[in-house]
């Protein structure tokens, strides 16, 4: 379960570093780079047995990895998770963040977060297992807990702000995909959904994009995620939609090292976007 990290992130100098742990249903990955120097970006991914509990293998790994434990400049802890919502600024409170979770979910977690989303003037109110939180809070040091859609969100509007079509933005994860739309910076559309096959991505896609409103013609979807199942979705959507392309990594990001492409869309959006 040893996985390495680059010779040149020691105790001694992990506070030049900003290291990003992305949790998921099936396992973990994490990323580190020092914004003071280029091509320091590095990525690794973990796969955790299923048949054990998650909480277990989180501890496993946490423990059998010593510079998990360092001091760094800034430590995200990035949760991977359909549970949450938007909620405009002027309406949310912190007292009442936990009802409005309760309200949009059935089952919510026990841990009710928030990001602040200050370009939309809302937060992402979203929910997490107590025990992983608790379990994070005692053996990170200081660590800013984010949605992954967080960051996204923030990249894309960045991204659409010139753009005169409406833009969807579809990424595509394991067995959940999220969908988000903006006009030239504005958004129209933020949800995640849970899938089990590819009929149900083709669904979802063209239900929103006609609840939208966008145009066939016209307005554009960018798709990122596994090539195999992307290309396969974009052969059938091009029945119904004109300008469809995978959803680029901004240019920036390459300055960061050669491994940022193997990363996950929402640990490249918190680097360059440096949330």
């Amino acid at each position: 379960m040893a996985i390495s990290i680059p010779d040149t992130l020691t105790a001694d100098n992990s506070g030049k570093y900003i290291m990003s742990i992305r949790l998921r249903s099936d396992g973990l990955s994490f990323s580190g780079y020092c914004p003071s120097e280029s091509e320091s970006f590095f990525y690794r991914n973990m796969e955790f047995d299923r048949t054990k509990p998650y909480i277990s293998s989180l501890k496993e790994f946490f423990f059998g990895h010593e510079f998990l434990t360092y001091s760094y400049k800034r430590t995200n802890l990035v949760y991977v998770t359909s549970q949450y919502t938007v909620v405009p600024e002027e309406v949310f409170t912190e007292k009442q963040k936990n009802d409005l979770l309760s309200f949009t979910f059935s089952a919510p977690e026990n841990k009710c977060l928030h990001n602040l989303l200050a370009r939309e003037a809302a937060e992402v109110v979203f929910g997490m297992d107590e025990e992983v939180y608790e379990f994070c809070s005692r053996s990170l040091i200081n660590p800013s807990f984010v949605h992954h859609i967080t960051p996204q969100l923030a990249l894309w509007k960045q991204q659409s702000r010139t753009l005169i079509p409406r833009q969807m933005y579809v990424v595509l994860h394991r067995k959940m995909m999220d969908v988000v739309c903006f006009a030239q910076g504005r958004l129209l559309f933020v949800n995640t959904f849970e899938y089990d096959k590819p009929d149900d991505i083709l669904y979802y896609i063209l239900y929103v994009w006609k609840q939208v409103g966008m145009d066939q013609e016209k307005d554009q979807l960018h798709i990122y995620g596994g090539v195999s199942l992307r290309n396969s979705i974009t052969t059938t959507l091009r029945n119904y939609i004109q300008y469809i392309s995978p959803a680029e990594i901004p240019s920036d990001a390459y300055l960061l090292g050669a491994e940022v492409v193997q990363a996950p869309l929402d640990l490249i959006a918190l680097s360059v976007c440096e949330l």
